[in-house]
């Protein structure tokens, strides 16, 4: 699911503001009145979405769980169908999720965010325009952005993320949390720019301190940077307050570089444990960390290469295929290394210079 607008759908349930707010909620009061709300809705299928909003910015995996829990054996109605269908794109389901779309006789926006999230933007972009002059706001431009981004053009964007902005009525944090990410993550990964891309995750973490991709991404900036001491911090902060394996294994690796070698291997071992838990329950979800994690401090390159090839299989976007093409590399697969790259530059239009 199109995360942002996944946001869109929980602050319905959260907030009912009308005007644009001067100021939003601290990040741990609205943490705390989520949790209060889905204590008071946690077998209702329609809390689907405030669920889906702990696995997005808290890394809580038992989510998946729930939502299955929730969706898997309710398929009565097109509403069943597609709120099955954003259960099961957060599980990196996605030929799944595409079959509940067709059962619920989905619009072209309705399918535009599974289309986006497996590489097939430039297929999504008429609907998303559409939408987004039909109906301007910040969920239709949020929506326009990501796709925009998908295909290269990402000054645009960029203006479309601030242009979103400006078009927000809640003082929820959720909603500018996760366009700062998004915009941290298109200027950092797709430009190669990691001082814009900081000052956005900087951004979603001051909106929300517990923000755990936004703490990762930025610590992976800061060891880059040679900042050591705030990269530890920071993932300290992550692994202490979730369960997530890639900032135990950044942690470790960390730790190991300084000299600390049993702590920093038994926090890598940890990692490697963490994830193959978490691969036996929900393969597709994170089969792309896996395979980053089994490239890097894991060594284990022959299993990245399997869970690169598993990702790519279900959702075979740029970057996808170039985890798949670095896994081939790092396996001697100089044939199907090739081979990669040619579908890859066949399908997708090259990076933003």
């Amino acid at each position: 699911m199109n995360r942002i607008l996944l946001v869109t759908l929980a602050i319905a349930v959260l907030s009912g503001c009308a005007a644009p707010p001067a100021t939003t909620t601290q990040g741990s009061i609205a943490l705390i009145n989520l949790d209060d709300q889905l204590q008071r809705q946690a077998d209702d299928p329609a809390a689907l979405d405030l669920w889906l909003l702990r696995l997005q910015f808290l890394a809580d995996y038992r989510v998946l769980d729930r939502a299955a829990a929730l969706t898997e054996a309710r398929a009565g109605s097109a509403a069943d169908r597609q709120r099955r269908a954003r259960a099961r794109m957060a599980a990196h389901r996605f030929a799944d999720a595409q079959a509940d779309l067709n059962a619920a006789g989905a619009t072209p926006v309705q399918r535009a965010a599974l289309l986006v999230a497996t590489g097939r933007a430039a297929e999504a972009l008429p609907a998303l325009q559409a939408e987004a002059e039909r109906r301007p706001g910040f969920a239709s431009h949020c929506a326009l952005a990501r796709g925009v981004a998908a295909v290269g053009r990402l000054e645009e964007a960029d203006r479309l993320y601030a242009q979103a902005l400006r078009e927000l009525d809640t003082t929820l944090p959720f909603p500018a949390a996760a366009v700062a990410f998004a915009r941290g993550l298109m200027w950092s990964e797709q430009d190669g720019d990691p001082a814009r891309g900081a000052a956005f995750y900087a951004e979603a973490l001051r909106l929300l301190p517990d923000y755990a991709a936004a703490g990762i991404h930025l610590a992976e900036i800061e060891l880059a940077r040679g900042n050591e001491a705030a990269a530890e911090a920071r993932l300290l902060h992550v692994v202490i307050h979730t369960d997530e394996p890639e900032a135990m294994a950044l942690l470790g690796a960390l730790h190991v570089r300084q000299g600390e070698m049993a702590r920093g291997q038994d926090e890598i071992d940890g990692a490697r444990h963490r994830f193959e838990a978490l691969l036996a329950r929900h393969p597709a979800a994170f089969a792309d960390h896996a395979a980053e994690f089994y490239l890097g401090a894991g060594h284990d390159p022959q299993r990245a290469w399997t869970w690169a090839q598993a990702n790519l299989r279900e959702r075979p976007t740029r970057r996808a295929y170039e985890l798949a093409i670095r896994a081939a590399e790092a396996t001697g697969r100089t044939g199907e290394s090739l081979a990669l790259s040619q579908y890859m530059q066949a399908r997708h239009a090259p990076r933003a210079a």
